[in-house]
């Protein structure tokens, strides 16, 4: 019966995908008295993004759904450019991003296999491709508002359905409709984006309830003692914190770093999935002398150091090629299997493109966010501060949760939003110098003789 379901949710996606895509504009709801007038393409963007976490993780006529949604998905945004003759816009982010998926191509030449270089080099490829679409298509100032409300009605649903409380307290886990949506842990990489989300809207609008549902994901994350996802949620209020009060955020800051030490000492399904012997830690003393040695990374550290041996060392600036980790993990015998993931997305770039594909990544991110944050302020008009303030806070939860765990392999949920965000951010900055360029000729106009 999951597997009907998984078919018939594909197809349905899939088939309001395409029927927005090549839409005409209409109206949309903002709220339950105000329309706004969105285009196809920007209402594709709107289902992309609200869309997600779910996974359809089944095989129809042995292919895989979620592989072939990707792919779908890839084709739609490429003939998008090419049937509405539009140009990508390309600015020097995207520029920046671009030279890394060149980069990718350039390492297919020296990958252990061609065929996983090619599934890899797709995951990479779409937050280029969906950036450059939110870049290119997103016209109405409205359309962030819209995505706002979108992401937040799912986020909700998505908490409710297969957080903690329906899993952990309810026992009920027949939501997740086996394959349907991706797992616990995709949902805390994705409640940590979703966190800054709250968080700024709390700030725009003064209500205390978007607060209270900050702290909905957050016990979400503990109740499946999800450590990434908790990680992920504390940093990325830190910065949230950073971005609404700069220099005067250390105190709030302080007070989330004392939540986060307390969560570890006091919250039993943290500390004991997060220490070997739990009852040696229970105090901050005992934090503070915590090692490496002591930690339960369910022998992740000593498969990242193989990993890193056998991809990595051999060729450091350049790695084994994309896609190789994943096919060493997938098609050979390894000392960890049957694991077939390596948890950690900075090792596999530095495993499969080295030096160079991890510090060009990094500075993409790096660059934007600064861009990004350049953008949060009074004088920024609101439509622009929205999406910039979300580059922060999502490239900093996504980022945190690369660290340990496969936010590669969940580009539709987790990778690509920062991408989006940038996107967005990317077309309304071209918006507001065009306004400010016209007001500069209106007042040069008005001072002529």
């Amino acid at each position: 019966m999951f597997t009907l379901l998984n078919v018939l949710v594909f197809f349905l996606l899939t088939g309001y995908a395409v029927k927005f895509m090549f839409s005409k504009p209409s109206y949309v709801y903002l709220s339950k008295t105000k329309q706004v007038l969105l285009t196809g393409r920007e209402k594709f963007l709107v289902l992309t993004m609200a869309t997600g976490m779910i996974e359809t993780n089944v095989d129809l006529a042995g292919i895989n759904l979620s592989a072939l949604r990707l792919m779908v998905w890839i084709g739609l945004v490429l003939v998008s450019f090419f049937l509405y003759r539009k140009s990508p816009k390309f600015n020097f982010l995207i520029v920046l991003y671009t030279l890394y998926t060149l980069w990718l191509l350039i390492s297919f030449s020296w990958a252990l296999n061609s065929g996983y270089a090619f599934r890899g080099f797709l995951k990479y490829l779409y937050p280029l491709l969906i950036m450059m679409f939110a870049a290119t298509f997103v016209h109405s100032r409205d359309f962030i508002y819209v995505a706002i409300r979108w992401l937040l009605i799912s986020s909700i649903t998505y908490s409710i359905l297969l957080g903690g409380f329906m899993t952990d307290v309810l026992h009920i886990w027949s939501f997740y409709a086996e394959g349907m949506f991706w797992p616990m842990s995709t949902l805390a990489d994705y409640l940590g984006i979703m966190s800054g989300l709250a968080f700024l809207l709390w700030w725009r609008t003064k209500q205390s309830r978007y607060l209270w549902l900050i702290g909905w994901f957050f016990l979400s994350s503990v109740l499946q003692s999800v450590r990434t996802g908790l990680l992920a949620v504390f940093l990325t209020l830190g910065f949230a914190f950073y971005l609404r009060y700069r220099a005067k955020a250390i105190p709030y800051i302080m007070g989330l770093i004392f939540l986060a030490v307390m969560s570890v000492l006091f919250v039993p399904q943290v500390r004991e999935k997060m220490f070997y012997d739990s009852s040696k830690v229970s105090n901050v003393n005992d934090l503070s002398s915590v090692d490496s040695s002591q930690i339960d990374s369910n022998g992740r550290f000593a498969m990242w150091g193989w990993t890193l041996g056998r991809l990595y060392d051999p060729q450091p600036l350049m790695g084994s090629g994309i896609g190789s980790a994943q096919y060493i993990f997938y098609e050979t015998n390894h000392p960890f299997a049957p694991i077939k993931v390596i948890h950690n997305d900075y090792v596999q770039i530095l495993a499969d493109t080295g030096q160079v594909g991890l510090v060009l990544y990094a500075l993409f991110v790096i660059i934007s966010s600064l861009s990004a944050a350049r953008h949060v302020n009074n004088q920024t008009p609101e439509y622009l501060l929205l999406p910039s303030f979300l580059v922060v806070t999502s490239f900093t939860s996504a980022s945190t949760t690369m660290m340990t765990d496969n936010v590669v392999l969940y580009v539709l949920a987790v990778l690509s939003m920062p991408f989006i965000f940038v996107g967005i951010m990317i077309a309304y900055r071209r918006m507001y110098y065009r306004d400010l360029k016209l007001q500069r000729l209106q007042k040069l106009q008005k001072s002529a003789p």
